[in-house]
Order: C-alpha cells, then structure tokens, then sequence
C-alpha cells in the first residue's frame, strides 16, 4: 500500500488515505486528519439514517421519532431562536406549519446534544382525560410509548454525552476537545476536507484521514466510513471538473457491514459501483480475500496477492492460477493478475522509504 500510495504522489497523482490504524500518520509529503482530533464529521450535517445509526436507533418507530426530533430542534434555533428543546405540548397545529413553512427559507443547523430529549417531546398525544383538542399537537405524554423506547432513549442519551462521539461528531457542549496528552485543537470538518482535496491537484500530496479513533469492527466505524465514502461519491458527482482521484482503504474487512442486507446501500460498495465514471478508483487492502462478500469482489479487475496458504482464499481471488506459487511467495513478492489478463504474473513490491508502524513484538 506505502509503495503504491509514493509512486501515485510520484507520478503527481491525487490520493485520499483512510487509515484504520493510525500506520500512514508519518508518510510523507501526507495531510493529516485524525478523527476525533484535529476532524469531526458534524452530525447536524448528516442524514437522519446516518444518525439513528450513530444512535444505535434500530425500531422504525423510533426513526420516525429521531426525524420528528431533528426537525423539531432546527425549528427550535433558526425560527424560535431559542435553546433547549421544542415543546410541541398544547402547540396549536396551525403555528407549527406555519413554523415549519419559516425553516424552509432559514438555517438548517441543530443541536444534536439535545436529541435523545427532543425525541421524549415527540411523543404527545391528544387528552385521554378531558375532552380531546384535536387541534392541537398533543396534549399529554405518552408514557407507556415512552417506557416501551426507554432503554434506547437513555442509550441514545449516554451516546450524546460520551465525550469521544462529541469529539468524533462535532457535538456542542463536549467537555472538551483534548486528549489528556494533547493541548486543546481546533476540529475542521471533514467533508470540508474531501471537497477541498478532490478538487484540486495534489501537488504531490496525499490526504490521511486517520480514524484509528473508531472501535474496531462496530456499527459506529462501519457508518462513518461509509459517510465519508458518500460524501466524497456526492462531492464528485457534482463537480464537473474531475481529476483522477485514488482511495486506499487499509484493512477494509473492518468497515464491510456485518448484515448483507445492509452491503448495498454502504458507502463502500457505492463507491465501488459508481466511483469510477466520477473518477474514483480504489486500492483496497485485507488480511483475507474471504473477508470480502462476493459482491465487492466482483468489482476488481486487477488484484495484487501475497502469500497465502488456505486453498479457499487462494481459489477465490485467482481461480485455479498459480496457486503452488502463492503458497512460497517470499515477503515483498506477489502475483499480480490485471484487468482482462486470464493469468497472473509474478512481481516483486518496490520497498517504500516511508517507514511502516506495524513491526510486531519480538519474543
């Protein structure tokens, strides 16, 4: 990956890094962003599937809620300008639309601190003690619906207020920005970063999103990958003015969603699908072929493989082809099979001058 990433900023190529462990921080000629240091994804940005995902919000019911909350909180500061969260109890019908007509032509940014609150003021019901206004939002809780979600609620809550998703997120009211060895920085918003990258010639450079920052292998890593994949799908579709433009995502198998139902509509396999007529092309690195659903691997044409010795994992990214040599390739060396070409050849890997951090301990 090191080598290929220095003979693209070589050649004048433009290269964007997701790097999931924090290896590329010290490659050079490389801007770096780390995830929840120097970079946030601001929620308030996102789309509300992104952030019942953040959210952990799986139950249609609730989304629909987390929707209603969003929309509630955006009215709440750029038409009543006020903080806190928006009372719908005993709101007439009428000045709610009207407030809602008023948002179409204000801001569109929110308090996401605020949500797992909002989301209780969603639910309100006409009187089931008195005689009903029907006119009227609602008139009470409803506690047994607010009971039935409240253990997601109250997750929901503990997520807002965990200070590394703030930081991840961009949410006001964080304690603070810092880790405990660092002084307080300044966050600059990524799909910022990607509109500014992508667009311009790299002169050289490589852009390193460092989200080492993600727990491993969670719902929250596989969603903010593929955000930052969409985001940068969307940033090109809308730009006329393309150059070529090469991703590399190191150690991929984290980010694949664990659900296929689920593979689809991923930033990951979006990019794959449609990256290159806007484009994108994409280096993808893992341990294992297999950790690849077969509907990602369909889309590669070429393919670099070092050793392996499991006969599936041989088969299933080169066929019957060369699999005794794949099984004794020496470290560096490889079998390359490119677009179009039925056979592999083998090659030898140009030894990068950027060091590499991942040396293992030596007994």
């Amino acid at each position: 990956m090191l080598s290929l990433v220095e003979q693209l900023q070589k050649a004048g190529q433009t290269t964007i890094i997701f790097d999931a462990t924090g290896e590329y921080r010290h490659l050079d000629h490389a801007v770096v962003y780390q995830l929840g240091v120097n970079a946030n994804l601001q929620m308030a940005d996102l789309n509300n599937d992104a952030v019942a995902s953040i959210l952990a919000i799986k139950s249609e019911t609730l989304k629909h809620k987390l929707e209603a909350a969003i929309q509630s909180l955006k009215i709440q500061q750029n038409v009543v300008a006020s903080t806190g969260t928006y009372l719908k109890l005993n709101k007439s019908i009428a000045v709610f639309n009207e407030q809602i007509q008023t948002l179409v032509m204000s801001g569109k940014d929110y308090n996401p601190a605020m949500l797992s609150d909002q989301i209780i003021e969603e639910f309100i019901i006409p009187s089931t003690n008195d005689v009903p206004d029907f006119n009227l939002l609602g008139q009470q809780y409803n506690y047994p619906s607010i009971q039935h979600f409240w253990d997601n609620i109250i997750h929901a809550k503990l997520l807002l207020t965990n200070d590394r998703l703030q930081r991840i997120y961009g949410i006001r009211n964080s304690v603070s920005y810092n880790y405990p060895s660092q002084p307080m920085v300044t966050q600059t918003d990524l799909n910022y970063v990607l509109k500014l990258f992508s667009r311009l010639a790299s002169k050289n450079r490589s852009l390193v999103i460092d989200v080492s920052a993600l727990a491993v292998g969670t719902e929250s890593s596989q969603t903010v990958i593929s955000i930052l994949l969409k985001q940068l799908l969307d940033i090109r579709s809308k730009n006329s003015d393309r150059l070529p433009l090469t991703i590399f995502l190191d150690e991929a198998h984290r980010y694949i969603p664990n659900h296929p139902s689920d593979l689809m509509d991923s930033g990951i396999f979006k990019i794959l699908r449609e990256g290159r007529k806007y484009g994108i092309y994409t280096v993808l690195s893992t341990q294992s072929p297999l950790d690849l659903p077969v509907q990602l691997r369909g889309h590669f044409g070429s393919y670099l493989v070092h050793k392996l010795q499991d006969q599936a994992e041989i088969s299933a990214i080169l066929g019957k082809y060369n699999k005794e040599k794949i099984a004794h390739l020496a470290v560096g060396s490889g079998m390359l099979k490119l677009f179009g070409k039925k056979k592999a050849k083998q090659v030898t890997v140009i030894k990068p001058q950027a060091l590499h951090d991942t040396a293992s301990p030596r007994f």
